[in-house]
Order: C-alpha cells, then structure tokens, then sequence
C-alpha cells in the first residue's frame, strides 16, 4: 500500500528527499548460488600518510539491459506466503531462461515439482533496454497428470526491486487475470520473491530527515525496519538497497500510530529519523498529510486495499478473480481505481461485481439496480 503520513514536525514539503549518501565499507560475503560484486581495491599510495577513499561498486540491480536481468535471476528463489516466514515455492532458474519449481499444496503438504520456461518481455514498451515483465510457462503436462493446481505459473509485472539484508528481493505484481500458483494457493496478487546473494549495502541511511520509503523487513526483537527510499510515487531513489532504521531511544514499533499495517510487502512509508539516524516516526503514506496533497492511487495499490476488505476476501475464496478496468470515478471528491470482481469462463472474464477503491482507502461497491455507489463497511 501507498499511504501519506499524517502529524509530524513540519519540514519544507519534503525538500532534499534524497540527500548523499556515503558508501559503506561493509565486506562482502561469497556463496555457492551467486558471485558477489568483485571488490575494487585501490592501489598503494605513494604517501602513506594519505588515504584514498573507497568508491561504492556499480549497482548490481540496476540492470543495463536484458542479459543483466537474467545473470542477477539466476539461481534458487524462494516464496513465503504472506504473513509467513515459511517457504511454500522454489523456483531455480537457469541463465537461458529455464526454471525448475518445487511448491507445496497448502491444503494437503504435498510436495510437487515441474520445470518450465521464462518470457522476459515487456508490459509498457516505451523503448527501455531492461524487459519489465516475466511469464513463468510449466512444460506440457503428460496425458492423465492431474497434480498442478494451474496451468502456468503467472504473468507478472517485475514492479519492485532492492537488496535487503544480503538478499535480492522481487516484488511482483499478477497481470493475468485467471489463477497464478500464488493467487491460486494463497490468494495473492502480490508476490514476493528472494534470492539469497550476500551482497552488502553501499550506502548509508538517512539522518534528520522525513523521506518515502518501501519497507522489506521488520525485525521486531532489535526494533529494526529495513526501507528503501523512494519518491512519494513510489519510484526508486540511488541505489537499490533496503537500510536498517533502529527505533530511536524511547520509541518501539508497536506504539507508532499505524503499527498494525506494518508489513514486510515494499508498501510505502513516510519515515522521520533523528541525527543519529533513527526512526522517530514512521506512518503509512496515502492519508491526510500536512506536507503534501493526497495522491492517486495506482492499480497496485487500489487492489491492495480491496483484498484487506472481509468481503472481498470470502469472495476470493470462493474463486473469484479480480479485473483492472483502466478506469477512474469520482466519488465523494475522490478519484477511486474501478476493479471488477467475476469468474473465468472459458475465453472471457464475467464481471459481477463492481468495487471503486479511493486514496482515502475508502471502498464502494456499484448498485446496478439504483445506479448508485454504496460504501462497504
């Protein structure tokens, strides 16, 4: 979700949202599934008493072109279901593109396994070198198999990238409008995927400073989140990389005012640190704020704040698939994304039910019979 922080000290309109940051020394660990970044050593100075600072190495996730894309995939990737830290699907691929899978059927425990190919190509093509879009394809299935829950594994928008605690961290977003193995098993539009590299951070996190930022990680035993900073749309800033923010003395994470929101899903913040760097606030970012107007909503963000709604997800439960209209209404003031709720038949999706999804996180559902739109409580 995209949220807008309300009541904090007042700063100029999030002037300098992104200020320099000074690489880390930090080493880099080495594993049998990726080769880290070489370390660049600067050679000998002629005076010993001088010393020559160490330049950050190039952003391993800020790919060039496709074949860059393909080396970082590379490797085992594994998926937690949300609101887990158990792995339910593996996913290895190869660097011609071919993949092997292993997931577990969350009804049963059953174990299955099956290879395929991924599609790299692009879902908005306005001449960019690096494909923004993968579609993971199974290998024929042979007469008589039953044992997969889909087809295919999913069409999916590469809509988030970062390293976070020496892991790369892919947060996708389903196109296709049928099942996906994650929609399918865990009603999830928005999976998450990880590939441990142990690759360390170049930069340094923010201090005295009110920044957006995507959170990867909470860690409540150290009261630790680990945030991206991005642009109050959501775009990336600098380097790809996930910092660690302490709560500042006196402060826990679960007295901050949006506590029960905060999840490990690159939704994003609005984080506030002290001098010293560390968290003295941190709200979601779409409500009323006092530094900036309330914003639209993507179609991401919109269908994020459906499937928290009891209703819409007994609806999911019972099958039904959600449908991005690529329309806007205005409702109570509010520009609210239209997403259609319905059942695949055969070639075509059957829409049934109408829902407008507002910045506010307000819900409204369309009445055919009067022509109207109703709130859902």
């Amino acid at each position: 979700m995209v949220f807008m922080l309300p009541g904090c000290a007042a700063l100029q309109a999030l002037e300098d949202i992104w200020g320099p940051k000074e690489p880390d020394g930090g080493s880099v660990q080495e594993t049998d599934q990726t080769q880290s970044p070489s370390d660049s050593t600067a050679p000998s100075s002629a005076k010993p008493a001088e010393s020559t600072k160490q330049q950050p190495q190039a952003d391993p996730l800020d790919f060039a072109d496709e074949q860059a894309l393909r080396a970082a995939m590379e490797g085992e990737w594994v998926y937690c279901p949300p609101m887990s830290d158990q792995p339910a699907v593996w996913i290895t691929f190869s660097a011609d593109g071919n993949f092997q899978i292993r997931a577990r059927n969350p009804e049963n425990g059953v174990m299955w396994e099956d290879e395929g190919f991924c599609y790299l190509e692009y879902w908005e093509d306005g001449g960019q070198a690096v494909p923004d879009m993968m579609r993971l394809t199974l290998s024929q299935e042979a007469a008589g198999q039953s044992s997969r829950p889909v087809s295919n594994v999913g069409d999916f928008l590469i809509a988030q990238k970062t390293l976070c605690e020496g892991e790369i961290v892919l947060g996708l977003l389903q196109l296709n409008n049928g099942d996906s193995l994650f929609s399918a098993y865990d009603y999830d539009m928005f999976p998450i995927l990880k590939k441990y590299t142990g690759w360390q951070p170049q930069e340094a996190g923010r201090k005295a400073e009110i920044f957006c930022a995507a959170v990867y990680k909470v860690d409540e035993a150290s009261q630790t989140v680990w945030l991206d900073d991005t642009t109050q749309d959501g775009e990336n800033i600098g380097r790809y990389e996930a910092l660690p923010y302490q709560m500042a003395p006196g402060q826990t994470l679960n007295s901050l005012p949006d506590w029960p929101w905060l999840v490990a899903d690159g939704s994003i913040w609005m984080a506030q640190t002290d001098e010293m760097g560390r968290l003295i606030d941190l709200r979601i970012y779409l409500y009323d704020s006092e530094f900036t107007e309330p914003g639209g909503l993507t179609e991401e963000e919109a269908a994020m704040i459906l499937v928290e709604a009891y209703e819409i997800q007994g609806y999911l439960q019972q099958g039904m698939r959600m449908f991005f209209e690529g329309e806007t209404e205005v409702i109570g003031g509010e520009t609210c994304i239209l997403i259609s709720l319905g059942t695949n038949d055969e070639d075509h999706f059957v829409r049934e039910i109408y829902y407008a999804v507002a910045p506010s996180g307000s819900i409204y559902t369309y009445d055919v019979g009067t022509d109207t739109w109703n709130a859902v409580t």
